[in-house]
């Protein structure tokens, strides 16, 4: 908030700015005094104008370098720059340039007076009252954009199906409603979480300059008396006051509490506090349905690894595969730079690459030797039998698991099978799921074969860019040798 309020004077005669500015020295409306800002005629007016929210009133006289000047910059003002709030108060010399009530109505003039009739007492009590009305349009304006803005934040926390994600965005939200479009410090916060099986609330995202405390202890950064405050607060009602700081609560159904605490420098007005109510309870059924979410999403990754797990148990290896093939080739999207949604869904997408080989008969999987030509042809099957089992679904993740079902052993040469599709023919998961699948397979005993070493695989791996690989991923592949490895080992046979 500026301290004063911008009056603008517009006249092609020096005395009006003169007198004018000394009658209004010692104005004081709410706190604030007054900045005259002169215009010597309409192009200089424009000038001033431009851009500017915070103009409270104009005093124009009407007759400027022409007769319309003045008229024409009212219309400018009210239609292109688009201001409806600030007051314009028209002030001539003679009457008869007084514009008639038709012009008043469609160029929205709020009040007019005659130099001639104008002392300085009369020209601070119309100024006062034209700061009245600015100040109450403003303050109906801010409400206006206050609720649109608390509807767009609601949408867009609702929006997120992602513990971080959900969190920037609550907490980017708040700061939003508290102080308007950014600044490193406004938008200072964290998000801390606290578990049934943890008595500790641990940071969990942090914004502005509190982005150093993420991974922190609540307790850490705040004192005794004011974390117990925080624990034992009763957020259903309201949120809670702690120095210039608001701490919103709320319990997920898991018995999960997470707390929102925002830096608010600026105590706000009794509006925005309505406005920020309303908004914590439409992050409360956000919270509430994240939490439904996360359950949802929980049980369906179960389901997904559990149909995974099923197909590999019918080979005499065990269901480890899976989750490796789907944390290395979540590795590679990430090394790739797609984003954490995406890449989570090929994570669990690709544990159901296999999932065809149910149809292969237990002869065929679990054969110790060489595959015959027809027990090949055979096992070739997996591939279309696995796509026809996923097709059906609209979700992206299932849609995902059955190109990948279908393509993962096509070669970015063309060699590969069902269909022998080349280069990026081979949707993108495809191409990283099958990367994963072949250096885990590789480096773990199969009935048909002894584990390899890491550098025969990585020779191996190498000598088949451009051939059985993407090379552009392979690239990535040996830059992110150690994790993939780490995850061999974290995830044994």
């Amino acid at each position: 908030m500026t301290k004063h309020w911008e009056v603008l004077v517009v006249d092609d005669d020096p005395d009006v700015h003169a007198v004018t500015e000394l009658a209004l020295k010692r104005v004081e409306y709410r706190g604030r005094g007054v900045r005259v800002l002169s215009a010597r005629d309409s192009s200089e007016a424009r000038t001033l104008s431009t851009g500017r929210t915070d103009l409270a009133v104009v005093l124009l006289d009407i007759v400027l370098e022409t007769e319309t000047a003045g008229l024409d910059y009212i219309k400018w003002l009210r239609k292109e720059e688009g201001n409806a709030l600030v007051q314009i108060v028209v002030r001539t010399a003679q009457d008869s340039s007084l514009p008639g009530d038709r012009v008043t109505i469609e160029y929205e003039i709020n009040d007019y007076q005659e130099k001639a009739e104008l002392t300085a007492r009369k020209l601070r009590t119309s100024v006062i009252t034209a700061l009245r009305a600015y100040d109450a349009l403003s303050t109906i304006d801010g409400q206006r954009r206050g609720l649109r803005e608390v509807i767009a934040a609601s949408a867009h926390v609702f929006r997120h199906s992602r513990l971080s994600a959900f969190e920037r965005e609550t907490l980017n939200s708040l700061a939003s409603l508290l102080h308007g479009p950014s600044g490193d410090v406004r938008h200072s916060g964290v998000f801390a979480v606290r578990t049934p099986d943890s008595p500790a609330a641990y940071v969990t995202t942090a914004t502005g300059r509190f982005k150093s405390l993420q991974g922190w202890k609540l307790s850490q950064i705040v004192d005794p008396g004011m974390y117990e405050r925080i624990l034992s607060h009763d957020y259903s009602q309201s949120y809670l006051s702690w120095e210039n700081f608001r701490v919103y609560g709320f319990r997920l159904s898991d018995e999960s509490v997470i707390y929102v605490i925002l830096e608010d420098e600026n105590a706000s007005t009794e509006w925005k506090r309505d406005l920020l109510e309303a908004f914590r309870i439409n992050l409360g059924v956000a919270v509430e349905n994240f939490g439904l979410y996360r359950e949802l999403e929980s049980a369906r990754n179960e389901l997904v690894f559990a149909l995974g797990e099923v197909a590999e148990s019918r080979s005499e290896e065990t269901g480890n595969h899976v989750k490796r093939v789907g944390e290395i080739s979540r590795i590679l999207a990430r090394g790739l730079g797609l984003g954490e949604d995406e890449a989570e869904r090929i994570r669990m997408a690709a544990s159901l690459h296999d999932l065809g080989k149910l149809t292969i008969r237990d002869e065929v999987v679990n054969k110790p030797g060489r595959l015959t030509e027809s027990e090949f042809e055979e096992m070739k099957t997996h591939s279309l039998v696995g796509f026809e089992m996923l097709k059906s679904s609209t979700r992206d993740l299932m849609r995902s698991a059955a190109r990948i079902a279908l393509e993962h052993h096509e070669n970015w040469d063309g060699s590969g099978y069902p269909r022998g599709l080349r280069g990026e023919e081979i949707g993108l998961d495809s191409r990283i799921v099958a990367i994963a699948d072949v250096f885990d397979a590789l480096g773990n005993k199969r009935v048909y074969k002894d584990a390899w070493s890491i550098p025969d695989i990585l020779d191996y791996m190498r000598s088949e860019a451009g051939k059985k690989f993407d090379p552009a991923l392979m690239e990535v592949f040996f830059s992110r040798v150690e994790e993939m490895n780490a995850v061999r080992t974290r995830y044994p046979d």
